[in-house]
């Protein structure tokens, strides 16, 4: 990926993996800008999340504990992940494949409907 250059996908609520087919490299700086709405379960979200304190119980058991339901989440080669959210900008101290997903807990991808559109701009 150029410097300048913009990409765009699609991310899928119900996927519990969303490949992008891009690789990141090390030292890289993007700007990530996510629009659109998608569901959990009946609860309408964008890709900041919610929060609900019903919920609460089970926030232990999120992919990412410490990021709010159903925010959009990237991982490089599927590690550790790091919030997307609305709009971020990351510069990426390791490289690999970028991976994107709401951040949901394992095996309720089921009830999830909608998808986000996922902008991202190599600025560096």
């Amino acid at each position: 990926m150029n410097v300048n250059e913009t990409i765009e996908f699609r991310i899928i609520a119900s996927e519990y993996w969303n490949d992008t087919g891009l690789v990141v490299e090390p030292g890289q700086t993007c700007q990530f800008e996510a629009s659109g709405t998608w569901t959990d379960s009946y609860i309408d979200t964008n890709a900041d999340g919610f929060d609900k304190w019903y919920m609460a119980a089970f926030k232990p058991f999120r992919r990412s504990p410490k990021n709010r339901w159903f925010a959009l989440m990237g991982s490089l080669d599927k590690g550790k992940p790091f919030l997307i959210g609305s709009r971020n900008e990351i510069t990426f101290d390791n490289g690999g494949k970028l991976y994107c997903f709401a951040n949901d807990v394992k095996g309720f991808y089921g009830n999830n409907k909608g998808e986000l559109t996922l902008k991202l701009k190599r600025i560096a």
